[in-house]
């Protein structure tokens, strides 16, 4: 083979496979890659407001691994009318089950661990994380992709919901 077919052999090599490669890897590839960020909230509505206080003036207060939270405080006024929300400040997911009764979960998707991109599905009592599209049971057992939910003990007194981490 002549010096002449084979810089043409490299120079036909070196302009169709990248292309061959991108038709067959792209968007896999860049999806996987993507520099999105998954912290970012996806306005779901669904939060606590967004508050990072941890005190009494933000609805609730931290001591240690307890979170204390005034059901009756306006950042909380969504679980009272939609059934959950996303406590983004704590990393938490609270659901109502009726009025006396709570669950809390770690509100890491257990697949990437997002926290700020997740809807609740009343009809089969599945979070799904918005980032990746994932569900996972509230049963605290069932797996879903990555794992299960973390569930957290709960507590109501009053008008006080105590979460241990």
């Amino acid at each position: 083979m002549s010096e002449k077919e084979k810089n043409k052999r490299r120079e036909f090599l070196n302009h169709v496979c990248p292309a061959v490669a991108m038709a067959f890897l792209g968007v896999p590839a860049i999806q996987s890659c993507s520099s999105g960020d998954d912290d970012t909230d996806m306005g779901s509505g669904n939060n606590n407001g967004g508050n990072t206080g941890g005190n009494a003036n933000a609805g609730y207060t931290k001591s240690g691994n307890t979170i204390t939270i005034d059901l009756n405080h306006s950042n909380f006024s969504n679980l009272q009318s939609q059934g959950w929300i996303q406590f983004t400040a704590e990393k938490m997911l609270i659901l109502k089950l009726s009025s006396s009764s709570y669950k809390a979960f770690d509100g890491r998707c257990p697949h990437q661990g997002v926290h700020t991109a997740w809807s609740y599905n009343t009809s089969n009592n599945r979070f799904t994380c918005g980032q990746h599209g994932n569900s996972y049971d509230t049963d605290c057992v069932t797996p879903g992709n990555g794992g299960v939910l973390t569930c957290y003990n709960t507590t109501l007194s009053g008008s006080s919901l105590v979460v241990t981490t």
